[in-house]
């Protein structure tokens, strides 16, 4: 008995085969791979939590960080309006007082090297001696090298007023009018073009500002109120709209500002060209801002917070608003450019600023007569300026255009 026993036994014992030595490194090393595995995991963790925890804002600001024409733009952005605001500070004349003796003259080179006392930090200028040729009666300027005209650093210059405050310090003061300093020549009547050009950005910056301020608010609201509550409010509100768009803008501009009173104040003058702007360029944000609420309205968000109770006014508020607002913030930088041509346009035919009120289509009025535009080309720098202006805005906005949506890639 216990022979069987011990055979069948031996029968049903299952057959084991030695393992080779790879196997047997294989089985040494698995918990050291299995903690490997775990503290890299323990790594990964906070990486990966950064990841999931960036916030939408943090996700266009990288985005937009990466668009090298976006971020120029914001870098020349910034320099016309630090120009814009500190104009007065950067301006070594009065851009109102005249030179009798400096009518039409052209730009003056800079000089940073002498031969006797080497580099300049500031540029120095020599006066201009200006002779007409008897033969092509073409006006010829030479330098007097004799003297230098050096402007003083931070020195006292006319007097202005920033923030509220009167100042008569100049990054660069103009030396005394019998030595000028007149990088960019001067006008007609003797004014430094420089000057007049810096001050002008001021008044053609603060009306882009205040027609796109006023056009982007009424264009926003009308939007979000025709999309969110439809209905008949939605039908004629969008007819409305239809017809403000209908209107050929150039000719409605012309008509609108030539019943203007030319004896009216130059400030009475500049509020209607603001208000009229205003009133036919919301029209085409309004339209745009309808389409994005109308998708906004029927997300799931907003039926659970129509739900619980909330009001209309929270609604639009806290969920409708925050998710347009990316599409307005786009629209105002690539408004403002074009408000800028549009007032240089009417200013240059004269129907836009008027003096004594300084603009960059003012300045270019000047430059309409051909005569004038090829004897004094000068008289057409603030075209540069208008270019940067127009170039940075339109960079900046279609750089905010790309990065806002950062899922799109």
């Amino acid at each position: 008995m216990s022979i069987a026993g011990e055979q069948q036994h031996a029968v049903t014992m299952p057959a084991t085969t030695p393992l080779t030595a790879d196997e047997l490194a294989d089985e040494a090393l698995a918990p050291a791979a299995l903690e490997i595995d775990v503290l890299a995991a323990e790594e990964a963790a906070p990486a990966l939590s950064a990841v999931r925890s960036q916030t939408y804002l943090s996700l266009v600001g990288r985005r937009f960080r990466r668009n090298t024409m976006g971020m120029a733009g914001a870098v020349l952005v910034g320099l016309v309006l630090l120009a814009t605001i500190f104009a007065s500070f950067l301006s070594p004349y009065d851009p109102t007082m005249r030179n009798r003796d400096a009518v039409d003259a052209p730009p003056q080179a800079l000089h940073f090297f002498a031969d006797d006392d080497g580099f300049h930090l500031i540029p120095y200028t020599h006066p201009l001696t200006i002779e007409m040729d008897p033969t092509t009666f073409k006006l010829n300027s030479t330098e007097d090298a004799s003297r230098r005209c050096a402007p003083s650093l931070f020195g006292r210059g006319w007097a202005y007023t920033l923030f509220g405050i009167s100042l008569d310090r100049h990054l660069l003061a103009a030396p005394p009018l019998d030595c000028p300093w007149n990088i960019l020549g001067t006008d007609r009547n003797g004014r430094d073009v420089l000057s007049r050009l810096l001050v002008g950005s001021q008044l053609t910056m603060l009306m882009a500002a205040i027609v796109v301020s006023i056009s982007v608010t009424i264009g926003a609201l009308v939007g979000i109120v025709s999309g969110y509550f439809g209905g008949i409010a939605d039908h004629w509100i969008q007819r409305g709209v239809e017809f403000i768009l209908a209107l050929p803008e150039i000719p409605f501009y012309f008509a609108l500002v030539a019943i203007i009173p030319r004896n009216s104040d130059p400030f009475h003058v500049l509020l209607l060209l603001c208000a009229i702007l205003s009133a036919l360029r919301w029209a085409q944000l309004a339209r745009e801002v309808r389409g994005k609420t109308l998708a906004i309205a029927h997300l799931d968000y907003v039926a659970a917070a129509e739900a619980v109770g909330a009001g209309a006014p929270r609604i639009v508020v806290r969920h409708i608003l925050p998710n347009v607002m990316s599409h307005v913030v786009v629209s105002t930088t690539l408004m403002i450019p074009s408000v800028i041509l549009i007032e240089s346009f009417l200013s240059f035919l004269g129907l836009g600023v008027q003096p004594p009120l300084i603009s960059w289509g003012l300045l270019l009025n000047a430059g309409k007569d051909l005569q004038n535009l090829g004897s004094y080309p000068w008289v057409m720098s603030p075209v540069v300026a208008i270019l940067i202006a127009v170039m940075s805005f339109n960079m900046l906005g279609d750089g905010l255009r790309d990065a806002i949506d950062p899922y799109q890639h």
